[in-house]
């Protein structure tokens, strides 16, 4: 009886033994996904340790051994577009992907903005009843790949649904959204740790938010650190609502994030498309700024000093008082033609107006851009949105008027302008945009003690 217990046992070991030696994927890696086309595509997983790993897939055949921690990794030669196709992993056991298509991966994270479904956003119906597009794959979180269709869409980011119809469409090509937002979360749970061992500063400043979506990383250690280092071709990030108190070190934090991100993906200076802080609240009679004002500004700077980026203004697209706003399609279509001109390298103006300079001759502010692209407009007739102060830094609302490529602002009330804003209020009143279609960034010229140079949080 002792002896076949032993035996018993024994089988059950290498049961249990070669369980765990099986040769294993990532759950990103699954039936209906997206690979990225153009790019050596890294394949990765586990198995036993120097196990002989081979991946199949469209004709071409790759061998690794797994590492003495039983890691492995392979990187297929660039794939054309197209599919779809079977990826075959073979070791002690052997794996099938089925129904894998080749094309545009793009990640999509942040919070609420970018977690907002497609069931809540604006004419929601007749969108899900058109979306049968078998071309677009979408995975959340932990999940499986999804097919788009009516069936399937509804609890897709709408943001990141219209961006992947407007580039699908464009492009010509399958796009794949992998989405890891959280509603409500700040942007150091989406940076890890190490980042903050290493710079004590950032994690000084950071200590002081407070928040409760677990320590510095939690959501990276969930759900970035099982899919890196995944194909893909960038990043479309709405985020910012969480810090708006500390937007001095947001400037800091974000710019953190974009580089980590890049660095553990190993995939180069990839686009990091930024979507600025939308509208929110009532229309005030009088000029009242706030946090939003900063943050938009933080989020201005951060893209204006990290290369490959690029910031889709919203602060024309919430007809309400919640930051939450149903009108997504256009942000993901701005999204889309950020996209095309970064990643893709389309000759196309992809920004509104950005502020560059202004000048004070007597009694005007005369105010140039950058992505003037086919002109500035203002949509809708009568240009708003303007603001000038004199040297005691008392804000009127002003008179604007566009001449050539710049904008001429003036107010009886201020004789000698010593700064001008654009948009500066949490609900602006305002339309400038460039002829190409794309809103103007909120601006400010001053120098006077603002929310930039005053203690974060109070």
């Amino acid at each position: 009886m002792k002896i076949h217990a032993l035996a018993a046992f024994g089988a059950a070991l290498l049961a249990v033994s070669a369980g765990r030696a099986d040769v294993t994927l990532p759950a990103v890696f699954s039936d209906h996904m997206v690979l990225e086309a153009e790019m050596a595509v890294p394949v990765f997983g586990t198995a036993a340790p120097d196990e002989r790993i081979t991946v199949e897939i469209r004709g071409q055949k790759k061998t690794v051994r797994a590492g003495k921690d039983g890691k492995w990794l392979v990187k297929l030669a660039p794939l054309k577009a197209g599919g779809p196709f079977e990826l075959k992993v073979l070791g002690r056991n052997a794996l099938v992907v089925k129904d894998v298509l080749v094309g545009e991966v793009w990640l999509a994270s942040g919070q609420s903005n970018m977690r907002f479904p497609l069931s809540e956003a604006s004419d929601a119906q007749a969108e899900i009843a058109k979306a049968d597009f078998p071309q677009i794959r979408y995975r959340m979180g932990q999940g499986k790949w999804a097919v788009c269709s009516p069936r399937s869409c509804p609890d897709f980011s709408a943001v990141a649904y219209f961006f992947a119809t407007e580039l699908s469409r464009n492009r010509k090509t399958p796009v794949g959204i992998i989405e890891n937002a959280v509603s409500g979360a700040v942007a150091q749970v989406f940076v890890r740790k190490a980042v903050f061992d290493a710079d004590p500063t950032l994690a000084e400043a950071v200590g002081k938010h407070r928040h409760d979506y677990g320590p510095n990383g939690a959501v990276w250690d969930r759900s970035f650190a099982p899919i890196v280092p995944y194909g893909i071709k960038g990043a479309l990030w709405f985020q910012g609502e969480g810090n708006r108190d500390f937007p001095v070190t947001y400037r800091k934090l974000l710019a953190a994030l974009i580089a980590d991100w890049r660095k553990e993906w190993g995939q180069g200076d990839f686009p990091f498309l930024v979507c600025q802080l939308t509208n929110a609240q009532e229309h005030q009679s009088e000029p009242s700024e706030g946090r939003d004002c900063a943050m938009r500004e933080a989020q201005l700077k951060v893209v204006q000093a990290v290369p490959n980026t690029a910031l889709v203004v919203t602060i024309d697209l919430n007809d309400g008082t919640d930051v939450h706003f149903p009108n997504k399609k256009p942000c993901g279509r701005r999204l889309a033609i950020a996209a095309r001109a970064l990643a893709y390298g389309e000759k196309i103006e992809y920004s509104g107006p950005i502020f560059k300079s202004a000048r004070f001759e007597g009694n005007k502010a005369v105010v140039s851009f950058t992505h003037v692209g086919s002109g500035l407009e203002a949509k809708g007739g009568r240009l708003t949105g303007f603001l000038l102060c004199g040297p005691d830094g008392k804000w009127v609302r002003a008179d604007a008027k566009i001449e050539g490529t710049t904008v001429v602002v003036s107010s009886d009330k201020v004789a000698s302008p010593a700064a001008v804003r654009y948009a500066w209020e949490r609900n602006p009143d305002c339309n400038l945009y460039n002829r190409d279609g794309l809103p103007a960034s909120p601006f400010s010229s001053d120098t006077f003690e603002n929310y930039f140079t005053k203690d974060e949080g109070d």
